[in-house]
């Protein structure tokens, strides 16, 4: 930390005890238990502002401290990406190698198997009794052998996405969600006042609208 740095510190330090925090501090203590009448609803006021402009007095001599910090940590974060996007690059590309592959050696142990699976038949059709036991040990060791040949790509995780690819019966999806407790409705709803007044509806079933009143100070 350079000289600059120290005394950027050393001035925010100060600044957690300079007149701005003194006096919010101060107005809080003092500021009455309930607010019954003008006077204390005045008071309210006048020390929320107070510890408004402590905070932000507070937080820019922080920044003086914090944000050549920020610069250079985005300057190292910087360098890293140069090194580590191709790394991350080569990893999903190899991966999609390894899948491709993967599919590759699933079709053609499907096609092997049905192969083995219609000559087993084709031998069970001109076989004498004797012959029966033979023909399924040779038909499972075969089958054996072509899944072997799988379990080295075996380390492969299969999920699902969902994708539009036409009209969506949204009722149904939103109903799937919700009964699975997976869908935000806290965001859902947080948004809809807004929704509604943009797309001009007063009124959805089973939806309440109510005001929610926020104190501004100035």
């Amino acid at each position: 930390m350079n000289a600059a740095n120290i005394e950027n510190l050393s001035e925010f330090y100060k600044s957690l005890n300079d007149t701005e925090v003194l006096r919010a501090q101060s107005m809080i203590q003092a500021a009455p238990q309930i607010i019954e009448d003008k006077l204390s609803y005045d008071m309210s006021a006048e020390s929320i502002k107070a510890a408004n402009d402590a905070i932000k007095h507070i937080e820019l001599n922080r920044k003086m401290v914090t944000l050549p910090i920020d610069a250079y940590k985005k300057s190292i974060m910087d360098v890293e990406k140069d090194i580590v996007a191709p790394l991350k690059a080569y990893i999903e590309h190899r991966k999609q190698m390894m899948i491709d592959y993967s599919n590759e050696l699933a079709v053609k142990k499907a096609v092997a198997d049905a192969k083995i699976a219609q000559d087993a038949a084709d031998a069970l059709k001109s076989a004498v009794t004797s012959d029966v036991s033979g023909i399924f040990a040779t038909f499972t060791d075969a089958t054996t052998t072509t899944t072997l040949e799988l379990d080295h790509t075996k380390n492969i995780r299969i999920s699902k996405k969902a994708e539009i690819v036409g009209e969506v019966d949204w009722a149904t999806l939103l109903w799937t969600l919700m009964q699975a407790e997976m869908f935000d409705v806290a965001e859902l709803l947080r948004k809809l006042p807004k929704a509604m007044e943009i797309t001009k509806i007063d009124r959805i079933n089973g939806i309440e609208l109510t005001e929610v009143k926020t104190q501004v100070i100035r």
